[in-house]
């Protein structure tokens, strides 16, 4: 579905923009800032209308019941359950089914 995927792009887009802001001048930012909001909230809004969400998994357990692919899975096929680190591609959740498949990177959970 192509507002799954264009949803996606977005978010992936506003991530970045987090790492631009941190980079931006003192005097730029609180407007900087207040874009994104409002991107990430028209983002929200239009996907809604749709029936449709972005869902990240940042800091919780993996499990393959997850509607991700953990782009290091093979690093912890033995051991504890990983914990999902980072993000790096939203699952975009129709009503109750994944209809994009999110991508996260996972890390050792905290001993």
């Amino acid at each position: 579905m192509a507002i799954a995927e264009l949803a996606s792009e977005y978010w992936k887009l506003l991530r970045n923009y987090d790492r631009v802001l941190a980079a931006a001048p003192e005097n730029l930012r609180a407007g900087l800032t207040a874009q994104a909001k409002f991107g990430a909230r028209r983002l929200a809004t239009i996907l809604a209308s749709a029936g449709m969400r972005v869902e990240t998994f940042d800091g919780i357990s993996y499990s393959v019941n997850l509607p991700v692919t953990a782009v290091n899975a093979d690093d912890f096929a033995d051991g504890p359950t990983p914990v999902i680190e980072q993000t790096l591609e939203p699952a975009i959740i129709f009503g109750t089914s994944a209809i994009k498949t999110g991508r996260v990177y996972l890390r050792a959970p905290n001993p």
